[in-house]
């Protein structure tokens, strides 16, 4: 993937979403991020406006269509940040596109423990509904917004089983740390997480490794102390030098 700056964009988010989650509310960090990240949240099938789209159960096919969604913006600087569910499904689509030579810059995950740690809770993806909802209740790790509204909860019920199956079944494989800076984010009253458990994102990589934690429970992507945290870790990485000379004025040498 060659990379191509231009003064208005120098830098792609892309967003994966909770389990059961939309792209929406990704949307929101556009006010947010450092001038020059364009940020693009990823719909899955089954999700969002994609809700009556066939659910994909498979971990390494919700990756395949991951990099067939960011296709259309090959040859320009980016970095993946997943939330939960998404940043097991970022952290997957990172090691496939590290095997594809193309890898992001910056690999950004939140309120999920390294992959390589135990899994933060007993297995619910088989429970009967009722169960299922009252599980994923207690720890916190379904929004208050739809444990409010029953009929709409039912309609994403499908969507938040299949993801946390993907979830609750996954297996670490990898030998090899990735090449690729990772910056974690947890909520230290977040039930699905702790300290140690994101702090061993670090082994996964060679590069470097910075954890954030904040005031805040498993659901924190609108909080102001998240999004403070989120542009100065995007800040770090650039612009790059050339983009920062374009702006600062015109240099010396033949037009093209």
């Amino acid at each position: 993937m060659t990379q191509v700056c231009t003064p208005e964009t120098w830098l792609t988010l892309y967003c994966l979403p909770h389990a059961g989650g939309s792209a929406r509310p990704y949307g929101r960090l556009e006010t947010a991020v450092p001038r020059g990240v364009r940020v693009v949240p990823l719909e899955l099938p089954g999700h969002g406006t994609r809700l009556r789209e066939r659910l994909l159960r498979d971990i390494g096919q919700v990756v395949t269509e991951v990099i067939r969604l960011m296709g259309e913006d090959e040859g320009r600087p980016f970095a993946l940040f997943g939330h939960s569910f998404g940043a097991l499904v970022a952290y997957e689509t990172t090691r496939r596109l590290r095997e594809l030579g193309t890898p992001p810059e910056l690999l950004l995950v939140s309120g999920r423990t390294s992959p390589v740690w135990p899994l933060s809770h007993e297995p619910l993806h088989m429970l009967p509904d009722p169960l299922f909802t009252a599980g994923l209740s207690r720890m916190g790790g379904i929004p208050q917004a739809l444990l409010a509204n029953p009929s709409v909860l039912q309609v994403y019920l499908p969507s938040l089983r299949a993801d946390l199956r993907m979830v609750e079944t996954y297996a670490h494989t990898h030998s090899e740390p990735l090449d690729v800076p990772i910056a974690a984010f947890a909520g230290l009253r977040d039930r699905l997480t702790d300290p140690a458990g994101m702090e061993a994102w670090a082994e996964l990589t060679e590069q470097p490794f910075d954890l954030t934690l904040l005031r805040e429970g498993h659901f924190f992507l609108d909080e102001p102390e998240f999004l403070t945290a989120l542009a100065g870790r995007l800040g770090r990485i650039g612009p790059p030098a050339v983009l920062a000379a374009t702006e600062s004025g015109p240099t010396a040498g033949p037009e093209h």
